[in-house]
This record gives C-alpha cells, structure tokens and sequence, in this order.
C-alpha cells in the first residue's frame, strides 16, 4: 500500500493528513495528490468529520513538486500532474469542512502552493517559505493567482512571486500568510486543538462561513486557475525553462 500521504484520527471528528515522504522532502507526485483529493472527498461525505489537519512528516512540509521528475516529464504528464494541483485547489475551496495547514521546516514552490489552500495556517518557528517557479522559468498554479493577492495583499503576493525570495516565520506572520507561530514540538498539537474547536462548532455554520467568504471575493477562482494552467503549458514548453531545470539539479547534485 502506498504509504506517501499517511491519515490517522487523533479524534472522532478530525482528520490528521500527513505527507510522508521525508527523504524527499515531502515533494508531491501525482499519487500523493490523488491521495490528498481523495481524503478531501472522503472528509466530505463522511458526517463524523468535521476539520482536517494536514502537515508534513520529517524536516519539511514540502518542497514542492519534483523537480528531478518535472526535468523529464512529457508536457501531456506536466498538465496532468498541473491539473490535479488546481483541482486539489478547488476541492479545498468547495469542501464544507475547514483544512488547517500545520507547516513546519519548509513550504516551498507547490508545497507553498499547497498550505495556501488551507483554509487556516499554522507555522512553527524557524519555517520558511518561498515560491522559486519564476526563477526556474514556470508560473504560479493552484489558483495562486486568485488566492495569494486576497491572503497577503497584491503587491506582496507578485513580490513573493516575482523575486522567489524565502520568507521567514515572522514575516509570514506579519504579512497576514500564518495566523500563528508556535514552537515546533507544539506544531501538530496547536493545529490539532484549533481544529478540535471547529470541529465542536455547528457544523452548517462553519460551511457556511467557510462559503460565504469565498463567494464573497470577487473573480472566480476556477476562472485563474484555467489561465494558470495555460500560462504553465506554455512556460514548461520553453527551452530556457528545461535549461534552468537542469542547471538547478546540477547546482543541487554538487
């Protein structure tokens, strides 16, 4: 059995995700994807859950997808693997039980892209965050066009995206991108009693609240995330883009 996205049940009502790919940093393949749009689905239809948590095993969140995979990947698997990304996205948006994302070591490129769809999260110290795509010649996906300007504010979201610099605990949480920061052996805990609390609430008006403020944003995500996708076919399509994958696996192999 796949074992690369682990779900356990601290209680009843929440759901706790772990990636569990640690040697890799927890870098998301399609599988692992698949595996976190079915857990979302199955969160859904089952009544006794009510909040999900969702975090990393070992030294990161996640670093993103592969980029060692991506180096070699037909354009057809990059817009599947894309795809399911966005899709991930608007599963989260859609889904009437709030994600809590508790991000610890590293969240970088898609797994900055994944806590982003959380509905809250949570950091503990010494995380860092950064979106490196620009600078290896991709655009931003999982609706980052759409949500990151309405988390952070647009100047700072094209900043962030634009420079791909790495963002420490305290400007993510000065900027508005945590809601809180935690020493790290709390991490799991604090995000687990902030989801036990959502989870004791009326379940309709937390889906409800979780609604209302995502039709209440003017655009439409599923609209950014159409754009997103053509505008990252057309980067990954680019010669410099390959170039720039492999400079940076051989900047890493070193």
């Amino acid at each position: 059995m796949d074992e690369t996205v682990l779900a356990t049940r601290p209680s009843a009502s929440v759901l706790l995700v772990t990636l569990n790919r640690p040697g890799k940093l927890n870098a998301l393949t399609a599988d692992m994807l698949d595996r976190l749009l079915a857990l979302v689905a199955d969160a859904e239809r089952d009544p006794v859950t009510r909040a999900m948590v969702l975090t990393g095993a070992g030294r990161a969140f996640s670093a993103g997808a592969d980029i060692g995979a991506l180096e070699s990947m037909a354009p057809e698997r990059f817009r599947a693997l894309v795809e399911r990304f966005m899709a991930l996205a608007l599963a989260i948006q859609a889904a009437t039980k709030p994600v809590i994302a508790a991000v610890h070591g590293y969240a970088m490129a898609g797994g900055f892209e994944l806590a982003v769809m959380a509905d809250v999260r949570i950091a503990a110290s010494g995380t860092r965050f950064g979106l490196p795509d620009t600078a290896i010649g991709l655009s931003p996906t999982s609706g980052m066009t759409w949500s990151l300007p309405r988390l952070i504010g647009w100047g700072r979201a094209v900043d962030l995206t634009l420079s791909g610099r790495i963002i420490d605990d305290t400007e993510a949480e000065r900027i508005g991108l945590v809601t809180q920061v935690v020493p790290a052996e709390r991490l799991v805990g604090a995000a687990l009693d902030y989801a036990e609390k959502l989870a004791s609430a009326p379940a309709t008006g937390v889906a409800m609240t979780k609604r209302l403020y995502a039709e209440s944003t003017v655009g439409d995500l599923e609209a950014a995330t159409r754009r997103e996708l053509e505008a990252e076919m057309a980067c990954f399509g680019e010669a410099e883009t390959k170039e720039r994958f492999r400079r940076f696996l051989a900047r890493k192999r070193s």
